[in-house]
């Protein structure tokens, strides 16, 4: 009997691992008081999607857009132009 791991594409493993590594990058380069309520559920060529547990942590995020940015930035993620936000 085949795993159901065996149905799921490689392009969708590979997109959950970099997703995976997207969020530890960003957690780890964020403030310390915001670290448990944020991660990366998505991105694109340009963007990356950061899911909020709450309306606070969104607000911060989104006026200090400039600094999250330069998170990537510093990992050599210079296609990122973009931070997306949504509410959990």
């Amino acid at each position: 009997m085949k795993k159901i791991s065996d149905f799921i594409p490689n392009k969708v493993i590979k997109k959950k691992k970099h997703i995976d590594e997207l969020s530890d990058i960003f957690i780890r380069g964020s403030d310390s008081n915001i670290q448990s309520e944020i991660q990366v559920i998505n991105y694109s060529d340009t963007s990356v999607t950061i899911e909020c547990n709450n309306s606070s942590v969104a607000s911060i995020i989104k006026f200090n857009r400039e600094k999250y940015l330069k998170i990537f930035k510093n990992y050599g993620l210079y296609n990122i132009q973009d931070i997306k936000i949504k509410l959990k």
